[in-house]
């Protein structure tokens, strides 16, 4: 026959099973929240609306571009991506709310190669865009076109840079915004050619042609679409890439008419913050790629003077990487300090 607990086993048995509760419930509530965590980490994407931001206004490259393809990536995702203008202070409104988003794939950039220039330029930029910034997928390449005034007197781009030299600090050319591709175009070209030239600021593109087309300015490089709405009214010299334009084929380049290795050409990208997941960056890229193969969206791109060349965010990083250097070199030679 068992003897019955006394008190004090009793009182001792009862604190060691409300330990043991306790523990057990502690245990669970953190495998809960864990649980949670490892959801929120490795969730579906998207489950909403994304943002693309576009760091500039209506109506530009950019935004096309931005409205051209995010309809149909948020089709093959199964949600809303939908263009955001942002502008203001040189891209740095738009750049730094992309910056500091969450990193949850929600908050997205069409990010010009501008951006790979833009801290020898301008002091205020606040970011490294190889640390910054998590690279998805190329989206566009374009290219600029080098416009003088018809009555110059140079049949070629040979030609002109020798009349050029022989001016030394008479000439000038149009410029619309420090650190944006064409003024990395003209400040490689007037190095690499060894001109002195003078720069003349305009707000817009568009004030800069009628300049050339008056021949109150000597030349200015400028998008191929924009370039060729005036063609009838400007000379042609060159184009910036490494191949000729589609919209300028009879046009050669600057490193096939004259100066070897020259190439500057526009491009844009997807990037978000740092830190994104991989499973959204391959979603995210794999859609960016199907949606530039659409018969539809290359062919509209091209029309518009551009060229669909999506890519591997390696490929992306490594790029950036590339004109980081390069743009610095540059930056170098010609003497810009950030303002």
């Amino acid at each position: 026959m068992r003897t019955p607990p006394s008190g004090l086993a009793r009182q001792c048995h009862f604190v060691f099973i409300r330990r043991v509760t306790v523990g057990l419930a502690a245990l669970l509530a953190s495998c809960i929240g864990l649980t949670a965590l490892s959801a929120a980490q490795t969730g579906k994407w998207p489950d909403k609306q994304v943002r693309i931001i576009i760091a500039a206004g209506p109506g530009g490259v950019d935004d096309f571009v931005t409205r051209l393809i995010a309809p149909k990536v948020g089709e093959l995702l199964g949600q809303q991506f939908i263009a955001d203008n942002r502008p203001g202070a040189g891209g740095l409104i738009g750049q730094t709310l992309v910056l500091k988003a969450p990193p949850d794939g929600y908050t997205l950039l069409l990010a010009g190669g501008s951006m790979a220039g833009a801290r020898y330029v301008n002091a205020n930029v606040n970011y490294d865009v190889l640390r910054d910034f998590t690279p998805v997928s190329l989206v566009v390449t374009t290219q600029f076109v080098m416009l003088v005034h018809p009555t110059v007197p140079a049949r070629n781009l040979k030609e002109y840079i020798a009349l050029a030299r022989s001016q030394p600090g008479k000439m000038t050319y149009g410029m619309t915004g420090a650190g944006q591709l064409p003024y990395w175009s003209a400040l490689l070209f007037n190095s690499m050619a060894g001109i002195k030239a003078v720069e003349v600021t305009y707000k817009t593109g568009a004030a800069a042609i009628i300049d050339v087309i008056a021949g109150r300015v000597d030349y200015y490089f400028a998008g191929a679409p924009v370039a060729a709405a005036n063609k009838a009214k400007v000379r042609a010299f060159a184009v910036t890439g490494s191949t000729r334009s589609p919209i300028f084929p009879e046009v050669p380049t600057i490193a096939e008419a004259a100066l070897l290795d020259y190439e500057m050409t526009g491009w844009g990208s997807i990037i978000g913050p740092a830190g994104m997941r991989r499973d959204i960056i391959d979603s995210l890229n794999a859609a960016i790629d199907r949606t530039l193969a659409m018969p539809e969206i290359r062919d509209r791109i091209e029309n518009a003077g551009a060229e669909a060349t999506p890519s591997t965010p390696e490929a992306l990083a490594r790029k950036y990487a590339d004109w980081v250097e390069r743009f610095g070199k540059i930056a170098k030679q010609a003497g810009i300090k950030p303002q």
